[in-house]
C-alpha cells in the first residue's frame, strides 16, 4: 500500500528539523552509515566529511534556518523515498542577513532493523 504524500514527506521534514537544530548528533541519527553527499560539486563520502561540511556551514552562516519547498516525491515505496525539492536558507554572514536557495535530490531508505528512515544520498546545487 502506498503511503500518503504527507506521511511520505515526514522523513524530509524531520531531516530539516535536525539541520536547524545545528546539532550534528541529531543529523547523524538520520544518516545511513554509507551516506554520500554531493553539494556544489564537492563530495562528502563518509560521516566525518558530512559532519565537517555541516559544521562549516553552521559556523559560516550564523543562526541559519533551512526549509524545503516545491517538494516532489518522485518515488515512494515501503523501502525508499526519493525527493526533488527546492532548499531555502537564511541566516547571517558577518552580521549581514543572507538568503539562498538551490535544488536538491534526497534518497531515504528504510532501515530494516530500526524501522527508521535514513538519508542515503543528497545531491544539492545552489541557484
Amino acid at each position: 500500500m502506498k503511503e500518503s504524500a504527507t506521511k511520505t514527506k515526514k522523513s524530509l521534514e524531520t531531516y530539516m528539523e535536525a539541520i536547524n537544530s545545528q546539532d550534528f548528533s541529531r543529523v547523524s541519527e538520520l544518516l545511513h552509515e554509507n551516506a554520500v553527499f554531493y553539494i556544489d560539486k564537492k563530495a562528502q563520502t563518509n560521516l566525518k566529511q558530512i559532519e565537517a561540511y555541516h559544521e562549516y556551514f553552521w559556523n559560516t552562516v550564523k543562526d541559519s534556518k533551512f526549509w524545503a519547498s516545491d517538494i516532489n516525491v518522485v518515488h515512494s515505496d515501503g523501502k525508499c523515498h526519493v525527493y526533488l525539492y527546492q532548499y531555502n536558507f537564511s541566516g547571517y554572514i558577518d552580521g549581514k542577513f543572507v538568503e539562498g536557495s538551490g535544488r536538491s535530490t534526497d534518497v531515504f531508505v528504510l532501515n530494516d532493523i530500526t524501522k527508521q528512515w535514513q538519508l542515503l544520498h543528497e545531491h544539492s546545487s545552489g541557484d
